[in-house]
Order: C-alpha cells, then structure tokens, then sequence
C-alpha cells in the first residue's frame, strides 16, 4: 500500500501556477513590442506635432498653465468679407434661367391657404379657392393623368394638410352622380355647370369619397342612389379639403362624417376588364398538357426502335430466322389452256400401259405361265 504525501502535491501545484503566470508575462510583454514597433512612428508624430503646438501656445501666452488654453473672443477675430465670396455671375445666371418641370403644379398657395378641414361643406370663404381650383384643373389634367400619383384614402384622412393642393388620381365605384347646385356668382368665374359625385375606391371600405368636377361621361347613369351597382370610374383632381357631410348612419338616425373631397376635370367611366373564360385560362394547361404526353410518346417510341435495332445485332435474333428463305425468282406463269394443251401432248408421247391403253388391247393373262 502506497501513500503520497500531501507536501509534494502542494509543491506539484505551485510550480504549475508559476509555469502559468511565466507564460502571460512573457506573452504580455511579446504584444507590447509587436504594439511599439508598429504605432511608434505614429505615436513619435503625434508627440513632435503636440510639443510644436504646445511651444507655440505658450510663446504666444507665457501667463498659460499646463492644463489651460486661450480662447480668442469673436471680436478680436479678422472680420471676413462674406459678400467677395459670392459668385456673382453664377447668382445671376441663375436668376435668368428658366424654370421647368415635367410634372404637375401643385395649386397655389392663395388657392389653399384659406381652405379648412373638418366643417360641414363649403364655408363663404373658400368658394374662390373651389372655383380657382376647378379652372386649374381644366387647364392642368388635359392628357397628363399619367404622370400622377395613385391616391389612397387614408392618406387622404390622416395626412390632409400634406395632400392638399396635390394632384392624384383614383378609380372607384359610382354610388352617386347629380349636377351641382351652383350659386350665380359661379359664373363670373367661367363655370356655368358642374357635376358632384360620391364614389368608393378599393381601399375605402364603406367610406366615401366626395368628388366636385367640371364633365362627366355622357354614358355615365344620373342617380342619387345607385348603391353597389354603379359604374366603375376614374378620375384625376386635386385633393381640397378633409370634409364634414351628414350621413345616413347605420341606424338611420343621421350621422356626422368626414369624406375627402377632390376636385377634378372630368369623371370618366372605366373601360371594363377583357373578360376571360374558363376556356381560354385553361387553354395555356391544356397546350402544355398536350406537348408533354406528346413528348412521352416520342420518347417511348424512340425508346422502342433503340431498343429493336440492339436486337437485332445479337445472336438471340439470329436464332429466330428461318434457315431457307423462299424466292419466287424464275418461276414464270402457264395458262390453263397451253397447260392441258402441254398435258395432251405428252400423253400421246407415252407408249400404251395398262392405264392409257383401250380394255380390248389388253393381253388376257389369266394364268401365270401366260
């Protein structure tokens, strides 16, 4: 039986922690050298720069501490002359040269500053800016509806004061179309009738869209309730105002709500989709369908003839052929007659027998000797 001793394990150990920490100090002091020799130039730069800085500081202000510096006030800075730095020829070509845009104004300012959100209809104060309005878009949407942007409903309730004044385009539903009332002086602004329409986008829901506008397609149906099955449209316009109407309500009792109300040039009904059968959406399936078992059956063909001309070439298939092949080469053809003709002839040429001769030629042999 053995026993070790618990003085020599205690030795084992420090001697392992010395080995240790011998190994951390001589890595530690390895990075150090590889960390001075690569950032000493720099770090002998940066000390040279800072001690240049330093001696000028305090030649300048001998009164300085170490850990002090000199503020200069802005008074006692040079004055710079910030008008010689203008480039007048530039400023002045930029003055004359015209400006252009490719897309759609926004409405002017005067036309919208006036204009409020969240009122019953059209206050006193806003009929100029409708009626400007409605001329503008005369004269701006002829033939540029492309160039707007889609207008979404809730962009138009949350954000009003973002989309006002800003040119868009919706589609939507027909649920109502009537002629606008116009007050007399509408006329001195050019506009001797208008159409007011209440549609529903995509995007709405049961909400409603108020639409002012100066046309309307002649096809399109006058009502005060078309309900779901109007016409789709489209039209393109400029967004006015977040307006308050009275509505029906879910009880019938009236209810106050808010609609955007857009101005626009024209209400024109929506060409109606092609109309595609289940016929020709299965005709694309159905043409597929038909090349790819066409090709299986190329494919098994081919696969059958392949197949054929191997067997051909081995000796299982040599074994299947019959040893004489027959030919009908030489052989020429005999008429009835010239046959029997052929017959006759060559029974004439046979002596008499017993089978040919006439009964009273015949021998009577009755007996053997004879």
């Amino acid at each position: 039986m053995r026993f070790r001793s618990r003085n020599h394990q205690r030795h084992e150990q420090i001697l392992s922690g010395t080995r240790r920490l011998t190994f951390v100090l001589a890595g530690i002091v390895v990075l150090g050298m590889i960390w001075a020799i690569s950032g000493g130039n720099s770090d002998t730069a940066d000390t040279l720069t800072a001690t240049r800085v330093a001696t000028s500081l305090a030649s300048e202000s001998p009164d300085l501490l170490d850990d002090e510096i000199r503020v200069v006030p802005l008074s006692e800075q040079s004055p710079v002359d910030l008008i010689s730095m203008i480039d007048s020829a530039g400023a002045a070509a930029l003055e004359t040269e015209p400006h252009t845009s490719a897309g759609l104004d926004d409405a002017p300012p005067a036309l919208t500053a006036v204009v409020r959100d969240d009122v019953l209809g059209i206050l006193a104060a806003e009929t100029t800016s409708l009626y400007g309005t409605l001329r503008l878009a005369q004269k701006v949407f002829a033939g540029r509806r492309h160039e707007m942007p889609e207008g979404r409903y809730a962009v138009f309730m949350e954000a009003p004061e973002s989309c006002r004044g800003k040119p868009w385009k919706i589609q939507g539903r027909l649920r109502r179309l009537t002629r606008a009332v116009l007050p007399e002086s509408a006329t001195s602004y050019g506009i001797r009738s208008a159409w007011e329409a209440w549609i529903s986008t995509p995007d709405s829901g049961r909400r409603l869209v108020h639409v002012i506008a100066l046309n309307a397609d002649p096809g399109l149906p006058i009502s005060e309730a078309l309900g779901k099955n109007g016409p789709d449209i489209e039209l393109a316009g400029y967004f006015f105002k977040r307006e308050g109407y009275a509505a029906k309500g879910a009880d019938g009792l009236g209810n106050l709500e808010l609609a955007p109300l857009l101005i626009a040039d024209k209400i024109a009904r929506l060409p109606a989709p092609p109309k595609i059968t289940t016929a020709e959406e299965m005709n694309p399936l159905l043409l597929w369908l038909a090349s790819g078992i066409g090709v299986c059956i190329l494919a098994v063909l081919w696969k059958f003839n392949r197949a054929d001309h191997d067997f051909r070439g081995t000796h299982t298939h040599s074994l299947t052929l019959p040893p004489v092949r027959p030919s009908f080469e030489g052989v020429g053809s005999v008429s009835v007659q010239q046959m029997l003709k052929e017959m006759e002839q060559a029974a004439r040429l046979k002596p008499e027998t017993s089978l040919n001769a006439p009964p009273d030629a015949l021998t009577n042999v009755s007996n053997p000797d004879a």
